[in-house]
């Protein structure tokens, strides 16, 4: 198993998965496991949300709230592209679960019809 952090349109939220998942396998946790998550993602299917691996990994602050660094995760010029059958191993070599490797977020058509 591997714990780490995502963010999921501006909030953050800690992930739990099998070591082979894969990067789609985040979406369908958040959705079965979190009812804050499940609020934002609507009827949002997997393919419907775009995947962006962080360049470099945020850590999570040990002196204040983990919140702070969204909008660090949220700067695109550290965002690579990633698909929904992509390995997680291809987000890092491992995954630490005091770290941010991951965004995701709704296409632009598909958050303002299902989720607004």
């Amino acid at each position: 198993m591997v714990q780490f952090y995502v963010v999921l349109k501006t909030e953050l939220f800690r992930i739990t998965t099998s070591d082979n998942a894969r990067v789609q396998d985040t979406f369908e946790y958040l959705k079965s496991k979190s009812a804050a998550a499940r609020r934002i993602l609507g009827r949002l299917l997997f393919d419907q949300c775009d995947y962006y691996k962080l360049k470099n990994p945020v850590p999570l602050p040990d002196d204040h709230d983990p919140t702070d660094i969204i909008p660090e995760c949220l700067d695109e010029n550290n965002w690579q592209k990633v698909t929904p059958a992509h390995s997680l191993r291809t987000l890092a070599q491992s995954l630490l679960d005091s770290h941010v490797y991951m965004v995701i977020q709704p296409q632009e058509g598909e958050s303002r019809q299902r989720i607004c």
